[in-house]
């Protein structure tokens, strides 16, 4: 029994006492909105360098693997400090926004990489001809085609730029991980605190997993209708 009231009493002190629950929610909203907000700009990003990198002059393709590997190699806390401490900070931008955008270019590197390699093996498969040509579609025809055969690999980044916005306390932003490490300091319940963190990563991840199996399966209907 006095484990029941143990537990019930944990729940309460982290989830419901001082207005816990409104700053959880609104921790929840922060992270989604940089997660969103980095997957934009990882996106938009990532498909204007992997275009740079399978140009075929090769001093602009050098020119993108340079800043794809800049780009994935660097740790997204340390893009964040830049942009925080250094760039985006002095133009009074938000932490959420900053943190975001940093994100986005980490994970843009790393989108690059994934759209370059699906691009290139579909290059090998063709004439050279033709593969001269792409470079006139690439935006319209090309991407959509390597995004698709890339759903694996996107769902994984997918995963990690949302995992990433965990260390956005370190630029003072209160997102879900900081809340709740907060709330853990204040009552004594680091363990629950954490787990329940955890547990709501968890959940993110199986949404993200789950939005992308139905992207997959809405595109092979897609493919056999065509058929």
């Amino acid at each position: 029994m006095k484990f029941i009231t143990n537990i019930f009493n944990a729940i309460s002190d982290n989830l419901i006492s001082g207005g816990a629950y409104y700053n959880i929610a609104k921790a929840v909203l922060v992270t989604l909105f940089m997660t969103i907000t980095a997957w934009i700009v990882a996106t938009a990003l990532g498909i204007l360098v992997s275009y740079l990198m399978c140009y075929e002059k090769k001093v602009v393709s050098s020119i993108g693997r340079g800043v794809c590997f800049v780009f994935r190699s660097v740790p997204a806390i340390i893009t964040m400090w830049l942009f925080y401490y250094c760039i985006l900070g002095k133009l009074s931008l938000s932490g959420m926004i900053t943190g975001g955008v940093a994100i986005g270019f980490w994970g843009a590197g790393h989108l690059a990489e994934v759209l370059a390699r699906a691009v290139k093996a579909e290059q090998e498969k063709i004439s050279r001809r033709t593969a001269s040509k792409l470079e006139k579609v690439y935006f319209t025809t090309v991407i959509p085609q390597a995004l698709e055969d890339s759903l694996f690999d996107l769902k994984r980044l997918a995963v990690h730029i949302l995992q990433w916005t965990a260390v956005a306390g370190y630029i003072g932003v209160n997102d879900l991980t900081e809340v709740m490490y907060g709330i853990g300091h204040r009552t004594m319940y680091p363990f629950f605190s954490i787990a329940f963190s955890a547990i709501l990563y968890m959940i993110a991840t199986l949404l993200i997993e789950g939005a992308f199996k139905l992207i997959g399966k809405a595109l092979k209907e897609e493919e056999e209708s065509e058929e």
